[in-house]
């Protein structure tokens, strides 16, 4: 590579990282709009009413995604969806930050599954006085995980012109929620979409 060309694609990696950067800012801006949507439309579901679970939702909102600035993601984001001209997209270490991506972040559904499809352990136990620590800790973050995955989705749809609902509709052969938690999942999506 000439001195031309590597100045030409310090510039192009620069502006990509950039706008790789400000879609990162634009989707967690999306999220926050969802959430905000989501507390007016779902004002009887107990995130909203319990403080405890508005606080905990509300911190998880405000750092949705902080992950894709990890070493471990950032760059292989930026070269999968943004890539320059000069670099090869490398699919096996986007895969690599994907996984990453959703075992370092409840809000998705592949977080409580293992690499044969089957569910994380005992994740699903119900909330109860007899409960491990483990077990409410689970729980905890099953609830405001699945919350704020719909507040993801919601985000992604006002990006690409759909709803939560729409998208799990379409895809629902794939996600995978854990059986305690479907009802309440599609109920909140019903009311987002309306």
């Amino acid at each position: 590579m000439n001195e031309f060309m590597y100045e030409n694609y310090m510039q192009e990696i620069t502006e990509k990282t950039h706008s790789y950067n400000e879609y990162i800012l634009e989707h967690q801006n999306n999220v926050r709009k969802a959430w905000q949507e989501m507390q007016e439309k779902c004002e009887d579901e107990q995130f909203v009413y319990d403080d405890f679970w508005h606080g905990m939702i509300n911190y998880a909102i405000k750092h949705h995604d902080m992950s894709k600035y990890d070493a471990e993601e950032f760059t292989q984001y930026r070269n999968f969806f943004y890539p320059c001209k000069y670099e090869t997209v490398d699919k096996e270490a986007f895969n690599t930050a994907w996984k990453h991506h959703y075992r370092a972040n409840c809000h998705h559904w592949e977080h409580w599954m293992n690499e044969d499809g089957t569910f994380r352990g005992d994740i699903d136990a119900e909330y109860s006085a007899t409960a491990t620590v483990n077990q409410v800790n689970n729980y905890i973050k099953i609830y405001t995980g699945y919350v704020e995955m719909i507040c993801d989705m919601t985000a992604m749809g006002y990006k690409f012109g759909d709803n939560a609902l729409t998208y799990y509709e379409k895809n629902k052969h794939e996600i995978k929620i854990l059986p305690n938690w479907v009802n309440m999942v599609e109920r909140i999506m019903k009311k987002m979409a309306t």
